[in-house]
């Protein structure tokens, strides 16, 4: 995997407050969607700390990452 997209996707998620879904991630980091979401696994597989919400409730391209702790005040909303 490209370091530098492995990057882009960690400093995304780090600086997220409410998360964010791969399919997000062409227009924000031009990492293109699929290769967002084996990043992901593997940040997960290397131990971070990625919180999802929306898991196992949304399409895995649509769910919410983000590495520490999402504010999931917005889901109040649904």
């Amino acid at each position: 995997m490209d370091s530098d997209d492995v990057q882009k996707v960690k400093d995304l998620l780090i600086a997220t407050k409410y998360g964010v879904s791969a399919s997000e991630m062409p227009i924000i980091i031009q990492v293109p969607q699929e290769r967002g979401l084996a990043i992901i696994k593997q940040l997960i597989a290397d131990g971070e700390d990625v919180q999802a919400l929306g898991e196992g409730e949304n399409p895995e391209e649509l769910v919410l990452y983000s590495i520490g702790s999402i504010d999931d005040s917005i889901a109040q909303y649904e």
